[in-house]
């Protein structure tokens, strides 16, 4: 079993503790190089000790999780982020299929997310395609969101496509079927609702249980009960009569 360089980064000392203990009892391909308090700390430990993994905490004084990868031209290393927090960081974090452990988590969840962790490591030279992490900085320097790309879990693994391409979601079940702007459609392992809560703030609409569009790939709507927006691949999709009044309200903000 190959092992797995790691570091710590929480800015409560007892986070870290705990943590190194549980890694050293149930996780013992991972060592624990060390652990910091601080953003700034991190940087330099990180560049001194060149880890595989990162086990960074994303609510911090001063600066958060996220602020410390900005510093990273090129992300060599994985990471897996740790939160109390479920608000704004797990909707960026699930927008790139990135791993983090909500505290408090148990054994098994730190244990599968090693193991995801030690799978990339293994395969990172047999695929050396852009990985999650790689997407996820990009996205955090693009200043517009629509030029955000979105982690897509297939059965084949994870496809990444710039959000303005894609067209509208349909709901089949637990998949998702997603419609691009190419004419190309993917069958996605993930249920609308989770589509509906990442893309709600990159003018995506849910118009329907069963359709979520893209307000910017809209070219008109069609009055009738609940009537039907026309897209721009020529399909009409079906608005429910209970989403009219609010769906009708964000179009009129284009």
């Amino acid at each position: 079993m190959s092992e797995i360089k790691a570091i710590i980064v929480d800015d409560e000392q007892h986070c870290i503790d705990a943590l190194q203990t549980m890694l050293q009892k149930k996780c013992p391909e991972v060592t624990v190089l060390g652990g910091v308090n601080s953003v700034r700390e991190a940087k330099g430990l990180i560049d001194e000790l060149q880890p595989d993994l990162v086990f960074l905490d994303v609510e911090m004084p001063h600066q958060n999780g996220f602020e410390l990868l900005k510093l990273f031209e090129k992300l060599w290393f994985d990471v897996i982020f740790t939160t109390a927090f479920e608000q704004y960081a797990l909707k960026a974090i699930k927008f790139n299929a990135l791993d983090y452990l909500l505290k408090p988590f148990s054994v098994q969840e730190l244990q599968d997310a090693v193991q995801k962790c030690r799978e990339r490591k293994n395969n990172r030279s047999a695929t050396p395609t852009s990985s999650p992490l790689e997407v996820f900085l990009q996205n955090m320097k693009t200043l517009h969101q629509t030029h955000r790309k979105i982690a897509l879990p297939t059965i084949n693994g994870l496809v990444f496509m710039p959000v303005q391409n894609i067209v509208r979601c349909e709901s089949t079940g637990n998949y998702t079927k997603i419609f691009f702007t190419d004419k190309k459609n993917l069958l996605v392992s993930r249920p609308l609702k989770e589509f509906e809560e990442l893309l709600s703030d990159v003018d995506f609409f849910r118009v329907h249980n069963s359709h979520l569009i893209n307000l910017q790939q809209m070219q008109s709507y069609i009055q009738g009960e609940g009537g039907f927006a026309l897209m721009t691949d020529g399909t009409q999709v079906e608005v429910s009569r209970r989403r009219k009044a609010e769906f009708l309200k964000r179009a009129m903000q284009f």
